[in-house]
């Protein structure tokens, strides 16, 4: 029973921290000014730019021969 505990709590404390986490970058964004966002949102659109590329995108792999319907 201890570990189960031990698991709820350390999920409880994995919570915590994502939800301060988020609600620091929630603070940042809200706190920046209309400059670094717009210099953050073109930095983000050049990567997703530059990643059109289709020789960059994941390919998808082919199901296992046993999973194959005949």
């Amino acid at each position: 029973m201890e570990q189960s505990s031990d698991s709820e709590r350390s999920f409880a404390e994995i919570m915590d921290l994502k939800l301060s986490n988020r609600e620091r970058l929630i603070r940042a964004i809200q706190n920046a000014s209309p400059e670094e966002l717009e210099i953050s949102a073109q930095r983000i659109k050049n990567v997703l730019l530059d990643s059109v590329n289709p020789s960059q995108r994941r390919q998808r792999i082919a199901p296992p021969a046993f999973a194959k319907s005949k």
